[in-house]
């Protein structure tokens, strides 16, 4: 039977991930803890993930921001990166302390008070959050289902077209699901008449 559902949902079907990634360690990380659930692919240059295009395309493309030919160089910068980041989350339980994360409880309130279905898409609208977000804040917003959009970073036309784009899509997606559900109720309830009919002509017909 679960063979069979899997089947029906698509849920046998792995999907093509591909990333491209200038970091060695960056590919193999996500490589090792992606393989068992998608198709994973992965390319250290833009000139690599272009040429495999040519040919194919995956379901889902992750692109790094920053590449550098020198590869001492991309060390180096990561380095720094990560030091400052550290020197960053030392000062987080002053600067944003847990909490100050009322957005977050705020996000699972709407949740809950919508019973775990959002009728319309929620955002992480933040300028400080990825500084100084910790890592359980980051996975407790991808359970929320919220999205991000980053103040000061999209000029007003921008925005605007991200949220008409995300409100359209997520009606969609909505309205496709109400209607399943309906026709599943309607299914059900003409189904259930029948039985009823059936079963009052049998008992007319034969005396049961």
């Amino acid at each position: 039977m679960r063979s069979i559902w899997h089947r029906l949902t698509g849920n046998d079907h792995r999907f093509r991930v591909w990333l491209v990634d200038d970091s060695e360690q960056n590919r193999t990380d996500f490589y090792d803890g992606q393989k068992h659930h998608f198709d994973v692919e992965t390319f250290s240059t833009p000139a690599e993930l272009l040429d495999a295009l040519r040919t194919g395309a995956p379901d889902a493309l992750l692109c790094d921001i920053y590449f550098y030919d020198d590869s001492l160089q991309r060390e180096k910068i990561e380095e720094r990166v990560r030091e400052r980041a550290a020197q960053l989350r030392e000062e987080v339980s002053t600067i944003a302390p847990d909490t100050a994360q009322r957005g977050i409880r705020l996000m699972n309130d709407i949740r809950k008070q919508f019973r775990g279905t959002l009728p319309f898409p929620i955002y992480a609208y933040t300028s400080k959050g990825p500084y100084l977000l910790q890592s359980d804040g980051f996975q407790r917003l991808e359970e929320l289902e919220a999205r991000w959009l980053f103040k000061g970073q999209l000029d007003p036309p921008h925005v605007r077209h991200r949220l008409e784009t995300d409100i359209r899509e997520f009606r969609d997606q909505h309205n496709w699901r109400r209607g399943m559900w309906q026709v599943a109720i309607r299914a059900g309830f003409v189904g259930a008449v029948f039985g009823v009919l059936v079963d009052r002509f049998l008992k007319y017909v034969f005396q049961w």
